[in-house]
């Protein structure tokens, strides 16, 4: 190499024909924000999500080992089984899963104390612990309820949803009065809801017998065919344990027949009065227990039109 090459100051040798390193031309801006995300990357180890996922899966196999092998020493499998449950149910609980909430729905007849009773569970203890098929059991041992269903919403909510069956009728027996649904099931005393301030209590027609409750269901379904009837029914009478007899809003009985005739009573009596407005005058009784045919009560000064020939008949006017 000429002196004249090696005085040059513009001219600087290179190892292998490369550059020096504070004459490379600057990254772009995006390649260095890459390297800066590649360099926060690894900060983490490339074994530590594995890891985890591992401690996730032995975790509660080992707290499960663990309490079989505290419980080996037992006298029978069942003993053991029971230990090892209620330990893995002590660790989920020092997990977190404990019950906070208890959220009840379609509660509207049913007492709360009731339902807190029958689930027989208390705030902080284990909510894997709590049996659901037996909380659903005693919940619909309530008189009210008809069906319910219970639900874990982890990590601590235990849901509640009930269906209640509906108050038809106040069956008066033995100077008792019993609210019953429409299969004549016993549901409250009528007194103490009336105290409490229910007011659906004095829209309940009353049946009156020993053994009403068990006919209530014919006889609510006969009246659900003859909805201008069924309003005006204040009272039902079960009689000799073999057929109805009805009070109406005006004082008046209606007397039905026995088994399968009373359904087509109750359709000619509502013919009468959609014809006639029987139901409006001055009667006392409307005998239907013979088939097709209407004998009606009257007071002795009572005045039906259709009915003055036969009045003149009788002068007494007790029946026509």
């Amino acid at each position: 190499m000429s002196a004249r090459l090696m005085a040059n100051p513009q001219l600087r040798p290179t190892l292998g024909g490369r550059a020096p390193r504070d004459e490379m031309p600057a990254p772009p801006r995006a390649m260095a924000a890459s390297a800066q995300k590649g360099n926060r990357r690894r900060a983490w180890p490339r074994w530590t999500k594995p890891a985890i996922k591992s401690a996730l899966v032995l975790v509660p196999v080992l707290l499960l080992a663990g309490a079989a092998g505290s419980a080996w020493k037992r006298a029978s499998l069942a003993e053991t089984m029971a230990a090892a449950r209620e330990s893995v149910m002590d660790a989920s609980g020092a997990l977190g899963f404990t019950l906070n909430e208890i959220l009840v729905v379609g509660r509207t007849e049913t007492e709360r104390a009731a339902v807190m009773d029958a689930l027989g569970v208390r705030r902080g203890e284990p909510i894997l612990a709590i049996d659901l098929a037996d909380a659903k059991q005693r919940l619909e041992e309530l008189p009210w309820v008809s069906g319910a269903s219970v639900e874990r919403r982890l990590p601590g909510i235990l849901y509640i949803s009930l269906s209640e069956r509906q108050p038809m009728a106040i069956w008066q027996h033995d100077r008792q009065f019993t609210v019953i649904d429409r299969a004549g099931r016993p549901l409250a005393d009528a007194v103490e809801l009336a105290r409490r301030g229910n007011q659906r209590i004095d829209t309940l027609p009353q049946v009156i017998g020993a053994n009403a409750p068990q006919q209530v269901q014919s006889l609510l379904a006969a009246l659900d065919r003859v909805p201008t009837i069924r309003p005006r029914v204040t009272s039902a009478s079960w009689i000799s344990d073999r057929r109805w007899n009805l009070q109406l809003d005006n004082g008046v009985t209606v007397k039905l027949p026995e088994g399968d005739g009373m359904p087509m009573a109750l359709r000619q009596l509502a013919e009468l009065e959609a014809t006639g407005k029987v139901l409006d005058r001055d009667i006392v009784a409307i005998d239907l227990r013979q088939p097709e045919r209407a004998v009606l009560q009257t007071n002795a000064t009572a005045q039906l039109p259709g009915w003055e020939d036969e009045s003149k008949k009788k002068p007494n006017g007790k029946k026509t």
